[in-house]
């Protein structure tokens, strides 16, 4: 059964980040080639080291100026969450905020989106 997006929460921290609308997370393996003058026209590979990277975007509201660009640069406890009709499914681990992008239209909402890669291991629950 498919899961709606409506129930998500981002949270650095353990501190809530207010009003986002929208969070990805990007879980990847490298791979290191193994060819070798047996492989018979075929390239081989092995799995290596894996890593993960993120970002979140919603409506800037004050409390965001303490709760994240303070900690550009810096480690954070990090977990994403969505609500299913199943139970949550949370992704958390330690991650760096890397950049954060604000923009403050004259016609519209202001937003923020922030950026973030994993630093160590990655879980869901």
């Amino acid at each position: 059964m498919a899961i709606a997006g409506k129930g998500g929460k981002v949270k650095f921290d353990t501190e809530n980040i207010a009003e986002m609308n929208s969070w990805s997370i990007n879980p990847s393996a490298g791979e290191i080639d193994t060819t070798h003058f047996d492989s018979l026209d075929w390239k081989e590979f092995m799995g290596s080291l894996k890593e993960w990277t993120g970002s979140c975007e919603g409506n800037l509201v004050k409390g965001h100026v303490a709760s994240v660009i303070n900690k550009l640069g810096t480690e954070a406890e990090l977990e994403l969450k969505i609500t299913a009709t199943g139970g949550d499914i949370t992704f958390s681990g330690n991650a760096i905020i890397t950049s954060t992008d604000i923009d403050v239209p004259v016609d519209d909402k202001a937003t923020i989106s922030i950026d973030f890669r994993g630093t160590g291991s990655l879980s869901a629950s």
